[in-house]
């Protein structure tokens, strides 16, 4: 669950001062564009449609995904799908739950789309994906306790 309170709390910070999951470091700044942001990032473990975005926003899917791309370099439902890797790569990274739940967290119905949802964006399946990073993070824990010890 500590990854769950994470996510939530990430969520509570955009809400109060927004920057999101658009690598730029700007704030949308149309409102519009900000409340379907928003009920992405509060809504990714659902299924979400364009239209489910289009009456969030009040904005028809046309106007709405000109104005998304604008905003965010992305289109709603690229939006949509880089945010449940974010979180993906979180749980993967970070616990031991089984990738089928790590999927179904994330908004997918099948582990098997997840997986290719998964390796298109990454490049590699979500099992590498948690193998390499453990082992990341155990070497920089070494490399840390060398550096120590040798103070």
């Amino acid at each position: 669950y500590f990854m769950e309170m994470i996510i939530a709390l990430e969520r509570l910070y955009s809400y109060m001062n927004y920057e999101g999951d658009n690598n730029s470091n700007t704030k949308p700044s149309n409102p519009k564009i900000k409340e379907a942001l928003l009920y992405i990032e509060g809504n990714y473990m659902e299924n979400i449609t364009l239209h489910n975005i289009s009456a969030v926003s009040g904005l028809n899917h046309t106007t709405l995904t000109q104005l998304f791309k604008t905003e965010t370099n992305k289109t709603p439902m690229e939006y949509v799908t880089s945010y449940r890797m974010k979180i993906a790569k979180k749980h993967l990274a970070f616990t031991e739950i089984p990738i089928k739940d790590v999927a179904g967290r994330c908004g997918y119905k099948t582990v098997q789309h997840f997986g290719r949802v998964f390796k298109a964006t990454t490049g590699m399946t979500p099992a590498l994906f948690r193998k390499t990073a453990i082992a990341k993070r155990k070497e920089e824990i070494i490399f840390n306790c060398k550096i120590v010890i040798q103070n």
